[in-house]
């Protein structure tokens, strides 16, 4: 009895480190990624503040499902009827990079982060803002990161 105990306890240690270790990568993974990732957020929401719609349009994912249903010219008109503006940003927290384990439904996404956001909408309207907390995607294609 002893025996099976002690084999069982060694057991749940070995899977607790093979767990710990993934966390850790993905931990590292995330420090090597953050600077990259942080520049491709804020040079997403200064586009949008600075209302440079063909920036914004190239920030977004490639295999993102607007991007495939949506052209340049049509995401154009969108903006140009909108009345939601993106007055202000504050990026919270950066989270849960994890590379892309479904490549049958995502061949060009590399791996995907959460991108925590505290954003304030300016209606042209109304002339009201709104603050709200957001959690966005990002997705790594082709060794750039882009929103979802």
């Amino acid at each position: 009895m002893r025996i099976i105990a002690f084999l069982s306890a060694l057991a749940s240690l070995f899977f607790m480190g093979l767990l710990g270790c993934a966390t850790m990568n993905e931990g590292r993974g995330l420090l090597f990624e953050k600077p990259t990732i942080e520049r491709a957020v804020h040079d997403y929401f200064d586009a949008e503040i600075h209302r440079d719609l063909k920036k914004v349009y190239e920030y977004l994912a490639p295999s993102s499902s607007y991007r495939l249903s949506h052209t340049y010219e049509e995401y154009l008109a969108q903006m140009e009827s909108s009345p939601v503006r993106i007055k202000a940003y504050d990026l919270i927290e950066i989270h849960d990079l994890r590379t892309n384990e479904d490549s049958e439904h995502y061949p060009s996404v590399e791996k995907f982060v959460r991108v925590e956001m505290e954003i304030t909408f300016f209606y042209t309207d109304t002339e009201e803002d709104l603050t709200v907390n957001f959690d966005f995607r990002f997705i790594k294609e082709r060794g750039r990161w882009y929103k979802d």
